[in-house]
């Protein structure tokens, strides 16, 4: 029988509410707070337990293995968690990110496209009855937004605009100082942003998004001689076929941030996830390519930055996603 990591009201059950008295989770959250994220990816999982504010106490990695299915993997990631939790002690709450369409009450992971077979799976509630602690869901853009804005690079600001760079393009709003997920929950499909109407065709049914220009996949398949990193690398060194690349790449990001500045005007544009560590070969053509799309007075306000937490954002964000919601259920309940 799974070892309880904290107790429990006997009203609650442990995923339909989240039962922690809102004295615990003034915000922002003590330092002495323990908190569980995870991060869900299509081929690895990123877990850690950081404190109230933000600063990582602990951290894990595992395979996803989608084909094993999502009951193996929420059991090898229960597993994970109770041994990080072994070495840091009791946490209050849990957050997970996961990619892929969720429902709008957030505990379904309706389907996701690098998870095939993976429908309508509960997975909060499934990791709580392992855990015995109250989990949140919800998108890992989004969970890498809020990291960003609650330690990250957007710490201070009241709007941050996150681009998530990798397999795909995903996207996560901060406005006000709240996460915004629009009228079902899936604001910020930023990878979906159409930036030529005759560009690549997207898996989505449009052509020429985002996600066509600025994920690893369509570098390195542009590139044709190794993975996006390659690609930067090689840019950096001056390789003209791969400056070429790269340029494409970055001035389709450009417009789709151009875009959501136009719309939004966030304090902060983060570009995050595993291609922003490229770093100033991206961010200096990114800002070029802005700058040629927005008027400078509309500019002045806005910064354009790459991410300060790195592969930390996703679970981070969670972590403190999940206290948060723990925080607002207790204090509607």
């Amino acid at each position: 029988m799974t070892r309880p990591l904290v107790s429990l009201p006997p009203r609650a059950h442990c995923c339909d509410l989240f039962p922690v008295p809102c004295s615990l989770f003034p915000f922002p959250f003590p330092p002495t707070l323990l908190l569980l994220g995870i991060d869900l990816g299509g081929t690895s999982v990123k877990l850690g337990v950081a404190n109230g504010a933000g600063s990582p106490c602990a951290r894990a990695t595992i395979a996803t293995v989608p084909a094993r299915g999502s009951d193996d993997a929420i059991a090898r990631i229960a597993q994970a968690a109770r041994a990080l939790i072994e070495q840091t002690g009791s946490v209050t709450a849990c957050g997970i990110g996961v990619p892929g369409e969720l429902d709008a009450s957030k505990r379904h992971l309706i389907r996701a496209n690098h998870f095939p077979g993976w429908t309508n799976v509960a997975i909060a509630q499934a990791l709580a009855a392992h855990l015995r602690i109250p989990v949140a869901l919800e998108n890992d853009a989004n969970c890498a937004a809020w990291g960003e804005f609650r330690v990250g690079i957007g710490r201070g600001a009241r709007s941050l605009a996150c681009f998530t760079l990798g397999t795909g393009v995903g996207g996560g709003l901060v406005i006000d100082g709240r996460l915004w997920g629009g009228a079902n929950g899936a604001a910020g499909a930023f990878g979906h942003i159409v930036v030529d109407p005759d560009g690549p065709p997207c898996r989505c049914g449009q052509r020429g998004c985002v996600e066509q220009y600025a994920s690893a996949t369509a570098v390195a398949a542009r590139y044709g001689r190794g993975s996006a990193r390659d690609a930067f690398d090689a840019a950096a060194r001056g390789e003209p076929d791969a400056v070429a690349v790269v340029d494409w790449a970055c001035d389709g990001l450009a417009a789709g941030v151009a875009t959501v500045i136009h719309i939004v005007q966030p304090d902060v544009v983060v570009l995050g996830g595993g291609m922003a560590a490229a770093g100033t070969v991206m961010l200096e053509r990114v800002r070029a390519g802005v700058a040629r799309r927005v008027r400078a007075a509309w500019l002045t306000h806005v910064r354009i930055e790459c991410s300060t937490l790195g592969d930390d954002a996703g679970w981070i964000g969670a972590a403190s996603w999940g206290a948060r919601m723990a925080e607002s259920s207790a204090m509607t309940s």
